[in-house]
């Protein structure tokens, strides 16, 4: 954080006297605060007790620590995990784990013994502890869509598959599709990284959609008709979205698409062996369950046309559909397409027939070296490639791919392609329908704007290979219409609020890929959501589409328990079907069987835990209502006072040599005034720095929203 550096100090105090991590925030300095620190109460003197910095997650300072044996009651009692026990040591007693470190004691990592510390002698060196609330659970704070998910996994372990189904859709309506499909920024964020491996929490989304018993059902609701038309350009999962929540709300939603089915890149993007077909075709049926209206092959050019059809507010939802070129000689030929165009086609069985011009052949080289690549290679795989190279221009450390979908295209056959970039692609000189590639050998630089090292052509390195087909999977972008008369900005995509997702026209809304560019399924339904929302508060609703859909509150049982080797069980990973079973479009990933997910959904630490724990009684405040009463009623001696607002937050803080006057000449000048403090002080103008300084470590800014000259100053 920005402020107080914790590491020097104008008034010449040592640090190891003066600061700690939450120095000005902790419980027990507004336990001193209020009680007051008499001028004979003499300087502290530490003793130089043992700092533990190298066990996971937690560092231990005992010079901090105030013996108050909180955290003993919370892991022994309270959690029943037990691995503090009370230890003396040169006649001093004091808290220390039952083994030598704490994995040895088995501790679960469930951070009560840190919540309870009214100091900083316990600190979770992974958590933010000025944006505690945001960081405390970071699998839910990292997921677009705010999914509640320690409680689903928690569930998931449990064996309870539709109460954790109905979790995930309190948020959002494909669990299943998200099952298969989505990025899991959760994953990365868990916090069971720093210990191990992180949790596969979108596999046991998956294993709870799968087995879903329905009970969601009994609390969804849908609101009577609400009068209002509303129109949705895109079938996509940003469109499917918003329809499914608008007619929740009451409204009339028609869909218009212009391909043959719903579900967008889900459907015509992903290939079927990572989303099955009939996966999107349940989850999309719910939405149709709603009355949402939906005509296909029907594309969209003009939102005006759309409102002289009595529809009120539209959602524009038509993702990144155009595929990025090479941008070399040769790349508009003939068998040299871009990734939507050909994952589409794939997709509707169009490659290899007349539809599509679009020929496979023996040898397939696919451009580019993310997710998409590994998609459009697997995919040439299965359509008859002999030989699919995957040719990407950096190294496998630098592709943007995950892991899994690497590994996948390795198993099935794909050919890795490093440091290799093409020049030009020309018609064979032969005279078939071959082409022939021009490549280059790259090595890598210095770093480009993205953090990777940029690679660079190696003088003399070229080279040709003929190929039947040249897929481009290097970027897409929007495609929008004059006729949306919205603006937009880089890439194409729209512009829009990003607390409503509403256009620069009223009325008009937008979330997904053409707003974001090539992003995530979850990413592009967290948007819909969002403008969901949003359009019902325009058409004269509320906004509120949370739902809970649970039956009864869920129990969250503090107690833990015991349980040998819980930190040290690694990860389960899904399972697959064999390689040699993988020549056509069934799918590859098949999840975890119900053992397995339990096991897996056990290794949660439970961080939901330490969130939920009630919050410590502090001593009151001690502000009185700025009034003229109130300030004649203080006393006229030197000191600081502090004026806070309606909701706490400080606005000034001012050493005056008389504080009664002083405070007598804010009354009227400060209107947002509501609350003031005041602490008498001899040298007031070097106790205003100190409150200065506090204030400043706390929020990195100067009260009332900070000045240049005094953040320069402090």
């Amino acid at each position: 954080r920005d402020g107080c550096s914790r590491t020097t100090c104008s008034y010449g105090n040592p640090v190891e006297t003066r600061c700690c991590s939450i120095f000005n925030s902790c419980e027990l300095r507004k336990v001193a605060d209020f009680v007051g620190i008499p001028n004979t109460t003499p300087p502290y003197k530490p003793i130089r007790l043992p700092v533990v910095l190298d066990e996971p997650f937690y560092d231990r300072d005992y010079n901090l620590c105030i013996d108050c044996r909180r955290c003993l009651v919370a892991c022994n009692d309270v959690r029943g995990v037990g691995c503090l026990e009370i230890k003396v040591t040169d006649g001093r007693m004091w808290v220390g784990t039952i083994a030598p470190t704490l994995i040895e004691s088995g501790c679960k990592f469930c951070s009560a013994c840190v919540e309870v510390c009214p100091t900083g002698a316990l600190m979770d060196r992974t958590l933010d502890v000025s944006r505690k609330k945001e960081t405390q659970v970071p699998c839910k704070a990292a997921c677009p869509a705010g999914i509640d998910v320690p409680r689903y996994v928690q569930l998931v372990g449990l064996g309870k598959y539709g109460e954790a189904t109905a979790v995930v859709r309190e948020k959002l309506p494909f669990p299943g599709i998200l099952g298969r499909a989505c990025f899991s920024p959760c994953e990365t964020a868990c916090r069971r990284k720093h210990l191990d491996d992180p949790l596969s929490i979108r596999s046991l989304k998956r294993i709870a959609a799968d087995n879903d018993t329905g009970l969601w059902r009994q609390l969804s609701k849908q609101l009577p008709p609400s009068g209002h038309r509303v129109a949705i350009i895109g079938a996509g999962p940003a469109g499917l979205t918003a329809a499914y929540y608008l007619a929740k709300k009451g409204h009339a939603a028609t869909v218009f698409e212009a391909l043959p089915a719903a579900g967008g890149m889900v459907r015509y993007g992903i290939p079927s062996y990572r989303v099955p077909v009939h996966i999107i075709d349940e989850e999309v049926a719910e939405v149709e369950k709603l009355g949402v209206e939906f005509r296909f092959n029907t594309r969209v050019e003009s939102i005006d046309a759309l409102m002289q059809q009595g529809f009120e507010s539209v959602f524009i939802g038509i993702g990144a559909q155009g595929g990025d070129k090479l941008g070399i000689p040769g790349d508009d030929l003939p068998n040299v397409v871009d990734s939507p165009t050909f994952l589409s086609a794939s997709a509707q069985g169009k490659v290899g027939t007349p539809e599509s011009d679009i020929m496979v052949g023996k040898r397939v080289a696919v451009i580019g070296g993310g997710n998409v690549a590994t998609d459009n290679s697997r995919s040439s795989r299965r359509l008859g490639g002999e030989q699919v190279d995957m040719v990407y221009r950096r190294t496998r450390d630098e592709m943007p791919a995950r892991d899994e979908e690497v590994q996948g295209c390795i198993e099935e056959g794909v050919n890795l392609r490093f440091l290799t970039a093409p020049k030009k692609i020309e018609l064979n000189a032969g005279g078939s329908s071959r082409l022939t590639v021009t490549y280059a050998q790259m090595e890598l630089g210095e770093p480009d704007a993205s953090g990777r090292r940029r690679p660079v052509e190696i003088a003399g390195s070229e080279f040709r290979e003929d190929v039947d087909l040249v897929i481009a999977a290097i970027g897409q972008h929007a495609q929008t219409f004059d006729g949306f008369g919205v603006q937009t900005g880089k890439g194409g995509c729209i512009q829009v609020r990003e607390d409503s997702m509403l256009t620069s026209r009223p009325g008009i809304f937008a979330g997904g890929d053409v707003v974001l560019g090539p992003a995530s399924l979850i990413e592009a339904v967290a948007q819909g959501r969002k403008a969901a929302a949003a359009m019902d508060a325009f058409l004269g609703g509320d906004g509120d589409i949370e739902e809970k859909l649970l039956p009864e509150d869920w129990d969250t049982d503090p107690h833990i328990g015991r349980e040998d080797g819980f930190n040290q069980k690694k990860r389960f990973h899904p399972i697959f079907i064999a390689n040699d079973q993988r020549n056509n479009w069934n799918e590859v990933e098949l999840g975890f069987d119900a053992a397995t997910a339990q096991a897996e959904a056990l290794r949660c630490l439970k961080c939901n835990l330490a969130a939920n724990l009630e919050g410590m009684v502090l001593p009151p405040e001690a502000w009185l209502e700025f009034s003229a009463e109130a300030v004649a009623a203080i006393t006229e001696e030197s000191g600081v006072f502090q004026l806070l607002d309606a909701d706490k937050n400080v606005l000034t803080i001012k050493g005056v040599e008389n504080l009664r006057r002083g405070l007598t000449e804010q009354i009227g000048r400060n209107e947002a005034a509501k609350h003031f403090i005041f602490e008498e002080a001899p040298m007031y103008t070097q106790r205003e720095s100190q409150f200065m300084q506090a204030y400043l470590q706390q929020y990195g800014k100067m009260p009332g929203g900070g000045s240049d000259e005094l953040d320069d100053l402090f």
